[in-house]
């Protein structure tokens, strides 16, 4: 198995679960979405909740499109198990639809993994191939997700005495994520009107450091990240040093991070 198809199962296995299903939650008990026309979600990784929506619809077609190939070879098969006819899954690049203008009735789009100055762009193009009228819906992290992690990061960093080379880039990495009111104005500016947001925390647990750095969550989708600001030389001891912090930080209870999970809607 190649590591990019390998990459793709543990996204379905495990980050569906734990970090998705929490996004789609959110739509389904605060968004009645309908049940004719044509829909289109963005970035949908292996295709579950575009699936569903899809089940749900009495006449119309869901189209979900995700820049990973193996992820969408995931959720076609997932649709033909399932029989369902009225789904169509692509290649496609969020900040850069194939699609002409105009032409959803609503388009849901996933922005809780993509790097911050890539989502007022993947906003833009929702909006574009939306119809006049029709729902948007980002889902993103806002400000205050993995706050107990950066205080870890940061006394990891203090101690291997990189704090003051690393700081800047710290404090970015902390500050990234926008307030949800900075949010919806991101969406005001971006043309939407009547912008309303839903937010819920969402916690995760881990019974080890290390079970916590190993996670497909955060090795598969934040760690590189988060260690990019650190001497190539000395990640790997930065990442023992995050785990020895966890493990005495956690007094043989589970770390518990948390993330601000937010959903930003309005009309085009």
């Amino acid at each position: 198995m190649s590591a990019q198809k390998e990459r793709a199962y543990r996204y379905d296995l495990f980050i569906t679960p734990e970090w998705r299903d929490g996004f789609d939650l959110l739509i389904n008990e605060n968004i009645k979405l309908p049940v004719e026309g044509r829909l289109l979600d963005v970035n949908c990784g292996t295709g579950s909740h575009t699936i569903e929506i899809a089940e749900r619809m009495h006449q119309g077609k869901v189209t979900g499109v995700d820049p990973d190939p193996e992820r969408i070879a995931i959720a076609q098969a997932k649709a033909l198990v399932r029989k369902v006819k009225n789904v169509h899954f692509e290649e496609g690049i969020a900040t850069s639809l194939r699609f002409r203008d105009d032409e959803f009735i609503v388009v849901i789009g996933d922005a809780s993994l993509i790097a911050t100055p890539d989502i007022e762009r993947t906003l833009e193009e929702m909006i574009r191939v939306a119809q006049p009228d029709g729902r948007i819906i980002l889902k993103m992290t806002t400000h205050g997700s993995f706050d107990e992690f950066f205080s870890i990061y940061w006394e990891a960093l203090f101690q291997s005495e990189l704090i003051d080379k690393t700081w800047e880039g710290l404090e970015k990495l902390i500050n990234e994520r926008v307030t949800i009111s900075d949010a919806e104005e991101m969406a005001r500016q971006a043309g939407l009107v009547e912008v309303k947001s839903f937010s819920v925390r969402e916690e995760f647990l881990y019974e080890t450091g290390l079970e916590f750095i190993n996670s497909p969550l955060i090795m598969d989708t934040f760690l590189d990240g988060w260690l990019s600001i650190v001497p190539l030389s000395r990640r790997e001891e930065v990442s023992a040093r995050i785990v020895s912090l966890i493990e005495g930080e956690r007094h043989d209870a589970p770390f518990d991070i948390s993330i601000k999970a937010t959903l930003v809607t309005g009309l085009k």
